[in-house]
This record gives structure tokens, C-alpha cells and sequence, in this order.
């Protein structure tokens, strides 16, 4: 019976992708606003049934990157992909520092190959949303290829002098199939793999 349980056990990295990009609906006026918000609703109710037991550490400095390269302009998610990941990361950035009120978010984004620092890590999420709007909103943000590299070699610059009583997070959000990168990005992966920081990649929109 022991060994019958251990056949049906599947896997966190055995399951399929959640495409999430697939629920999205148009409204009435074509707009995104009422599905996304259901997603973000979904998702946080989610999260709440699933953190029992979860234990993270009471500080959090988190630096989120993303791609704002020209793959985010193509149009399979209305308007744009670009303006739909802003739109869920304006929800998921105020959801962070509700639930961990004295951790810090930074934002990097990468595009035109190379890695821009958007906002430094900083306690304060209206510093972060304004910058999303004043900064990407632009529909000729996104430009050229994303560098990975250059985006975690960034993070970890500004993570590594860090307190180790604190987490170190880096979260991924990439819409692009390739990277232009300086180096072996395998090599890089691995040196922040058995790094003290904390790292998730997100692959939003893929297409072959």
C-alpha cells in the first residue's frame, strides 16, 4: 500500500505549466481588467490556503526582475503583453508589502541588452507603482533582447552586502524565448544556485 502511495505521488516539477495567460477574457468594452483581477483574486486565496505551515524569514529583500524587451510588444494578450504584466505586477507588488510589512522590493528591468535598476530596494510600494507608470508605460518601453545575465549580476550587487538574519530573493519574470547575454549564462545560473539568495523564474508568454 506503502509503495502504491508512492506511485501516485506526483511531483511539484512532474506537474504541467498553470497557463494562466489562457483565462484571460476580454469584457464587453475589450478590456482585461475584470479577468486579471480574477486571477489576482484566485491567486490570493490560494496562497492563503497554501502558506500553513510556511515559514519565511521576517524580513524579506526581494528584487524582481523584468523583461520590458521588444517580445513584450507582441499583442497575444490585449493590449499588450507588456501592459499586462505591469497590471499584475502593480497587484502582486501590493500584495507583498501587505503581507510582509518591513521587507524591502526592488525592480530591475532588462531590455536593449543590458540590465536598468527601476527602483533601489525600498519599503515604500507607492515608490515602486509610480515608477511602473511613469517609466513603462510607454507603448516604445520595450526595446530589443533582455539580458539575463546582466539582471542577476545586478541583484546580487545590491543584495550581497545584505544582513544574513535576512532572505534574499530574486523573482524572474520573462516573456522572451532568448537572451543576449555577455557570458556563459549556465555558468552564472549555477554560481547563484548555491548562492545564499533565494531565486524563481517566471516564464510568462512563451510561444514556439
Amino acid at each position: 500500500m506503502a509503495d502504491e502511495n508512492e506511485d501516485n505521488k506526483e511531483y511539484r516539477w512532474e506537474t504541467g505549466y498553470e497557463k494562466t495567460w489562457e483565462a484571460l477574457e476580454e469584457d464587453e468594452d475589450g478590456l482585461l481588467e475584470s479577468s486579471i483581477a480574477d486571477i489576482i483574486e484566485k491567486s490570493k486565496r490560494k496562497r492563503h490556503a497554501d502558506k500553513i505551515g510556511v515559514r519565511l524569514g521576517m524580513m524579506r529583500h526581494m528584487n524582481v526582475i523584468v523583461d520590458c524587451s521588444e517580445a513584450m510588444q507582441d499583442q497575444d494578450l490585449k493590449p499588450t503583453r507588456h501592459m499586462c504584466t505591469l497590471k499584475l505586477f502593480e497587484g502582486f507588488i501590493e500584495e507583498f508589502f501587505e503581507q510582509n510589512p518591513i521587507s524591502q522590493l526592488g525592480i530591475i528591468v532588462t531590455r536593449n541588452k543590458r540590465a536598468e535598476r527601476l527602483t533601489d530596494l525600498s519599503g515604500n510600494y507607492r515608490r515602486h507603482l509610480e515608477a511602473l507608470q511613469t517609466q513603462c508605460s510607454d507603448p516604445n518601453y520595450c526595446i530589443g533582447e533582455p539580458s539575463l545575465q546582466n539582471s542577476l549580476e545586478l541583484a546580487y550587487s545590491t543584495m550581497r552586502m545584505l544582513p544574513t538574519h535576512t532572505s534574499r530573493e530574486v523573482l524572474v519574470i520573462m516573456g522572451s524565448l532568448t537572451v543576449c547575454d555577455p557570458g556563459d549564462i549556465n555558468v552564472i545560473i549555477q554560481f547563484y544556485v548555491f548562492s545564499p539568495l533565494s531565486n524563481s523564474h517566471q516564464q510568462a508568454f512563451v510561444a514556439v
